[in-house]
């Protein structure tokens, strides 16, 4: 992941690492412009990708990179869509804009078929570059990306995270992302105070229970 670059640019390869069993069809929620479509398409050929997003670019092509495209703003009702069709369903740094994350979550687990799984990722509020500088700077300096996205509503820990999901659903794996390359300084947080502080974005693998 680069924090520099725009949401809907990211390829987000990192999620490959949870994708166990190459994928026939996925459902991206919050799928921008299809950087993760793209990179997946390119991995797994044959792939069929439907996405959603709130947000439509009139420029943009979504037929040339998804099967379907649907504007979908997850607080309101959902397309009329068979979801059974979906082996994987992607939520990444979807749930800390959300007004009412709870729900989005259990729209999906209600959707779901029993044998699908979800790939959740959410940015560490705990990463200590982070904690760092608001203990420096005694503010919160939001920007454009990255942590302290200005369009964050929410803010999340590993544990937070952890309580977040398994109200809805089984954790199957967790992994914690670092930017790369990483850091010496990065590698000693890991070592001294954890991956709970080390880590930049908090990657879960999820499953019905």
């Amino acid at each position: 992941m680069n924090p520099g670059k725009p949401y809907y640019q990211q390829d987000r390869s990192e999620i490959l690492q949870l994708l166990h069993e190459p994928p026939k069809k996925i459902l991206d929620i919050g799928c921008g412009k299809g950087g993760v479509a793209n990179m997946l398409r390119s991995k797994y050929p044959g792939v069929q990708i439907v996405g959603f997003d709130k947000f439509v670019d009139q420029q943009f092509d979504y037929a040339a990179v998804f099967a379907e495209f649907h504007q979908v703003d997850l607080s309101a009702p959902w397309p009329e869509l068979d979801y059974t069709q979906f082996d994987h369903i992607l939520l990444l740094d979807v749930l800390e804009h959300l007004v009412d994350p709870d729900q989005a979550l259990k729209s999906v687990k209600d959707r779901m078929r029993h044998d699908a799984k979800v790939v959740v990722s959410l940015p560490n509020f705990h990463a200590y570059g982070n904690l760092l500088e608001i203990v420096r700077t005694g503010r919160f300096q939001y920007r454009e990306s990255g942590i302290l996205d200005r369009t964050h509503l929410r803010f999340y820990g590993q544990d937070d995270a952890r309580e977040l999901l398994t109200q809805h659903f089984r954790i199957d794996e967790f992994v914690p992302h670092h930017l790369t390359p990483r850091s010496r300084v990065n590698k000693l947080a890991s070592v001294v105070l954890g991956e709970k502080y080390a880590a930049y974005q908090n990657l879960f693998l999820c499953s019905k229970k």
